[in-house]
């Protein structure tokens, strides 16, 4: 017997790659100029974006081992964030201080 495969829908590969579909789209094109490496779709009726789930899953699997986490460096934003804005808090005071009296 013929086992069949799941085909999921480009929504559902957004989710499952934590990115907005638009990423996706830009994926899949850098993907056919020779430049990225997700999985192309399946031809399906209609047009549609569609993947097999098992060539998804193979990406992320692919993808999980070749990347460090992402974690650390929005980690690393966020203080550069605090940073800049202790740093304009305090030039703000000193620019208080040394405002001249209309």
């Amino acid at each position: 017997m013929e086992q069949k495969q799941m085909i999921v829908l480009i929504d559902e590969v957004a989710a499952r790659l934590r990115v907005s579909t638009s990423t996706v789209r830009r994926w899949l094109a850098e993907s056919r100029a020779g430049r990225g490496n997700l999985p192309r779709p399946v031809s399906v009726p209609g047009g549609k974006l569609r993947w097999l789930a098992s060539d998804i899953e193979a990406y992320l699997a692919s993808q999980s081992q070749a990347t460090p986490p992402v974690v650390s460096t929005v980690r690393q934003v966020r203080r550069d964030q605090k940073e800049f804005h202790q740093r304009q808090a305090e030039a703000d005071k000193i620019l208080l201080r040394h405002r001249k009296p209309k």
